[in-house]
């Protein structure tokens, strides 16, 4: 009995203690992300500037069990030395390197950048930190032309290919083909991912991918939607840099600098975590605003289409159609644009956008430019590989003398992501605290949401509104809101 009373005295004790606190919570701690950007003259003191922001915000959210592993994206303009740019990957890294342990450097040049105090693209440096936390991975990786990415863009109908610059042809004995799945081009694709992404043994866990790229990331493009389903994709293309440099583009991974492919790292949770209790890397879906697009037609509905090709509209024909838009628009005004580039922009019905899931919801808006037509026979050409629909809503739009007063959408604080085509891609951060990462190009930016995981998505994986995008729009806007 004396036995019995002592036991239960030590539980009614045990009972009485409190337990201590968690120390790492992820609903209270959110993760580490820090953007800082400098617009100095001097390269080495812009980078030393924006290490010396990440420094403080280190020092200010210090983590209680630190990570051995870092990520810093960097975005360089074209006004600096070469000597300085291709060596600031290093100089970067050698900075962080006592306050930041195992860090990975990855950028490009760009045409300009975005920071905190300036609306439009200004010269300079934009810089991107991240650490990874508990449960969390982040995998740096590289796509060039040794893993069967072969330059679609550059070896198109009508143009001379060019043996010397498509490095592909050393590596062919060694791909194997894969057959394509867009109707508008039934072409085979060689890429096969690097090692570093396909040992990652769990692709649904993986969330973001952040990347620059040259102009060829179609074919990396469906193979991250393929092998990543999950994961929103977020890229810009870099500045093309031969008067520069020497270089066609000019991407750097640490000590590496490379002239072509691309340099990205892919975010997620750890295998075997419960992904339900980790915060998601990003708010929401990236979100494009087009903003020197004006509409010079209404909106017809597409009713025959093959492909990227428009057959027939309900006005007509689509080359009639755009024709007749395009005239009224230039009486109607009274000028003669100098630029004479023209879009069109699709939209999704109703029922479509029901019928395909979350990823068709999420991006029900889409502009293209359009890329050719035939008077004779009234076919219309679109500037994309994936099919259009009967039942899909088109609007010929033409670039605007000015910007519109439609802006990017910035959050009132925390991290963006903002990567925009062309100087004339403007922000508006004036009445938010948001810390900016990003810059424009002229080549663009490639993005995508997490693809549905419903039936419908196998039978609509050819559909414009499924699957990432390339776009080249002049004053588009893609922004992120990273968590």
């Amino acid at each position: 009995m004396k036995n019995k009373s002592a036991i239960v005295k030590m539980l009614s004790r045990l009972k009485n203690i409190s337990r201590p606190a968690c120390k790492r919570s992820y609903q209270q701690n959110r993760r580490l992300w820090i953007a800082a950007s400098s617009a100095e003259p001097s390269l080495h003191t812009a980078a030393t500037q924006c290490i010396t922001s990440i420094h403080a915000a280190l020092q200010t959210h210090q983590a209680e069990t630190p990570s051995d592993k870092s990520h810093c994206f960097v975005l360089v303009s074209q006004q600096y030395q070469v000597s300085d740019t291709e060596r600031i990957a290093k100089f970067i890294k050698e900075k962080l390197g006592s306050i930041a342990h195992s860090c990975t450097i990855l950028g490009t040049v760009v045409d300009g950048i975005f920071s905190n105090k300036q609306k439009p693209a200004t010269n300079g440096i934009s810089v991107l930190f991240y650490q990874d936390e508990p449960n969390q991975f982040s995998q740096p990786f590289y796509i060039g032309d040794e893993h069967g990415r072969q330059r679609l863009r550059e070896v198109a109908v009508g143009r001379w290919h060019n043996q010397t610059t498509d490095r592909f042809i050393q590596h062919q004995d060694k791909i194997s083909w894969v057959q394509g799945k867009s109707s508008a081009t039934q072409a085979a694709s060689h890429l096969q991912l690097p090692s570093e992404l396909r040992q990652i043994d769990d692709p649904r866990m993986v969330q973001l991918i952040i990347f620059a790229s040259d102009k060829e990331t179609r074919q990396v493009l469906d193979a991250l939607d393929m092998r990543f389903p999950n994961a929103i994709k977020l890229g810009i293309v870099g500045a093309q840099t031969p008067f520069f440099n020497g270089r066609e583009f000019t991407l750097f991974k640490d000590h590496q600098v490379y002239d072509s492919g691309i340099v990205g790292v892919a975010f997620g949770a750890c295998d075997g975590a419960n992904q339900a209790a980790i915060p998601a890397l990003a708010a929401g879906v990236p979100k494009v605003v087009y903003g020197r697009l004006k509409p010079i037609s209404g909106q017809y509905r597409i009713e025959r289409c093959k492909g990227n090709v428009i057959l027939e509209l309900e006005e007509g024909d689509g080359a009639h159609s755009l024709i007749a838009a395009l005239r009224k628009a230039r009486m109607e005004h009274q000028c003669h644009d100098s630029d004479s580039r023209l879009f069109a922009r699709i939209t999704c019905t109703q029922n479509q956008q029901a019928s395909s899931g979350e990823a068709a919801e999420l991006q029900s808006e889409k502009v293209f430019q359009v890329t050719g037509g035939n008077p004779a026979k009234g076919g219309l050409a679109v500037d994309t590989l994936c099919d259009l629909a009967p039942g899909q809503f088109i609007q010929f739009m033409m670039l605007a003398d000015s910007p519109s007063s439609q802006t990017a959408p910035m959050a009132a604080m925390g991290c963006q992501v903002c990567f925009g085509a062309d100087s004339s891609a403007e922000i508006d951060h004036s009445n938010s605290s948001t810390q900016v990462f990003g810059g424009v190009s002229e080549n663009g930016f490639s993005y995508g949401a997490p693809l549905s995981s419903k039936p419908p998505y196998k039978n609509l994986s050819k559909s414009v509104f499924v699957g990432s995008t390339e776009c080249a729009v002049p004053g588009s806007v893609v922004t992120l809101e990273l968590k």
